[in-house]
């Protein structure tokens, strides 16, 4: 996806209300493309099938009810 043909925060021209308006179109392909990078590398890693459902889902040890570990908070 091209995500050059929409302004940036650089270059939209806020005195210019149809830049302004495509602006969150750039801001949504820009997260389509990561969010698609993210698929993938979770489907490189068998993480993730085709169909978006998630291959492993047990939490690791230290995540488990009744861990003696915390987040630190």
């Amino acid at each position: 996806m091209d995500v050059s043909r929409y302004p940036t925060l650089e270059t939209v021209d806020f005195r210019n209300r149809e830049e302004v308006n495509r602006f969150p179109e750039r801001v949504m392909a820009e997260g389509l493309v990561k969010a698609r990078a993210e698929i993938a590398e979770l489907q490189a890693r068998g993480l993730m099938d085709a169909g978006g459902k998630l291959l492993v889902t047990e939490l690791p040890a230290d995540m488990r009810e009744g861990s003696d570990r915390d987040f630190g908070g």
